[in-house]
């Protein structure tokens, strides 16, 4: 009787009692709609965001983009990559959206002869 009730407990089959009309699952399988409530500093700057990208933000994106690019998307007033710093950290943290931002000057370079 225990080896029967053993088998029927660690069983591969599954046994259904009947159909469940209210349970329905997609044939696709759907990604998360983020439901992030974004601050107000940063609701302009997301939407100009995804006006840039032409698609909504989601997790998992990595966008990379020059700072000369963003400055005329989302300008700043210190025109530099530490500005956009909390926008990154904003985006990694809440949408795990990975903001690269390039800037064309050289470090290191600054003793040149």
């Amino acid at each position: 009787m225990i080896i029967k009730y053993l088998n029927k407990l660690f069983s591969d089959e599954v046994q259904y009692s009947g159909d469940r009309q209210d349970c329905v699952s997609p044939d696709v399988i759907t990604n998360k709609v983020n439901t992030v409530i974004v601050p107000d500093k940063f609701k302009k700057d997301i939407e100009a965001l995804e006006t840039y990208i032409g698609r909504k933000l989601e997790s998992g994106l990595c966008i990379k983009v020059d700072l000369s690019e963003l400055l005329t998307v989302i300008p700043r007033e210190r025109k530099r990559t530490d500005a956009y710093k909390t926008l990154v950290k904003f985006l990694k943290d809440e949408f795990g959206i990975d903001l690269i931002i390039n800037s064309k000057k050289q470090k290191g370079d600054i003793y040149e002869k």
